[in-house]
């Protein structure tokens, strides 16, 4: 019924965990794929350690090339009707799955995007979701909300509730494999491919519930200067030229999406003195060109507003 793929780097220290909640799901019928990207430590180890006492779980080692890469090809040997990934340092609460699949079915929805909590570390909210687990799915758990696609598309791009990450998601298998997946070798995968994994849904479902436990990781990407983090601006360019081109309607907020990534990395290059003249120079042009209209929109959120005022001064 699922396939959960899962890439891993260097995971060691967490995918035994992730693992565990993966394989104590309420739904039986699955398959987890583990996608080892050419970890250096024992992270392939210990999945095949846990393969052995669950056939259900299979490891994929490939040479590094990158998340992408990793969970296209963990997608391309998936056997699952659905689809859904669990990064290796986060895990699953026992029902997500089975709470995802009778949302889907109930409703009629062809994605299920649920809700998420934070933790540095997991374990307790492992341990508060067992006990939820014991006493079953109830009407809070499964109470989610129905858009059609552009619906659905509003709500993201102006970063209110329903979020583009690849986790915390369920969809056709087929759904991934037409839209072509994650683009290989970009970073920001996930805003680079949401929108058009999404497109052919009629239906779309957010439930709120945080089914998704997500580790606050001080050594992420998100959390850490790289060059590769540059992406995002061609990333959110395209973005907006897929709206404006398909969904006109949509412009404003994906011109909204655009000017947050920007400003969010002009002031990390500040930040970290990562130099990049000209790219900081395409942030100042994009900021400079959409402040007005980002004060002007009532849908853009508080912190879009306030960098737009700001902008004024120190720009």
């Amino acid at each position: 019924m699922v396939s959960v793929v899962i890439p891993a780097y260097n995971a060691s220290e967490f995918v035994g965990e992730c693992l565990e909640s993966v394989a104590a799901q309420s739904v039986r019928d699955l398959e987890v794929i583990v996608v080892d990207d050419g970890s250096s430590d024992a992270t392939a180890s210990i999945v095949e350690a846990f393969a052995r006492h669950d056939p259900r779980v299979r490891l994929l080692r490939v040479a590094n090339g990158g998340v992408s890469r990793a969970r296209n090809l963990g997608v391309e040997h998936a056997r699952g009707r659905y689809i859904t990934f669990v990064d290796a340092d986060d895990a699953l609460h026992p029902l997500a799955l089975e709470a995802m699949l009778a949302v889907m079915e109930r409703r009629g929805a062809e994605v299920c995007v649920t809700g998420f909590r934070k933790a540095r570390a997991i374990g307790s909210l492992l341990s508060r979701a067992r006990k939820e687990r014991d006493r079953g799915l109830t009407a809070a758990m499964l109470r989610a909300e129905l858009m059609p696609y552009e619906r659905a598309m509003e709500v993201a791009l102006y970063q209110k509730r329903l979020l583009n990450s690849p986790w915390g998601v369920l969809m056709e298998r087929g759904r991934f494999l037409e839209a072509g997946g994650f683009r290989d070798g970009t970073r920001y995968e996930d805003l680079d491919a949401f929108y058009r994994l999404y497109e052919h849904a009629e239906a779309i479902a957010y439930m709120p519930y945080p089914f998704y436990l997500y580790r606050e990781n001080p050594g992420s990407f998100l959390n850490n200067w790289s060059d590769s983090r540059l992406d995002v601006l061609d990333v959110t360019d395209r973005l907006l030229d897929f709206f404006r081109e398909r969904y006109p309607a949509l412009e404003p907020a994906a011109a909204d999406r655009r000017f947050s990534a920007h400003y969010n990395m002009l002031l990390l290059m500040r930040r970290h003195g990562a130099g990049h003249p000209e790219a900081m120079e395409r942030c100042r042009a994009v900021i400079r060109a959409g402040r007005l209209r980002a004060l002007r929109d009532p849908r853009v959120r508080l912190k879009n507003k306030l960098g737009a005022l700001l902008s004024f001064l120190i720009l």
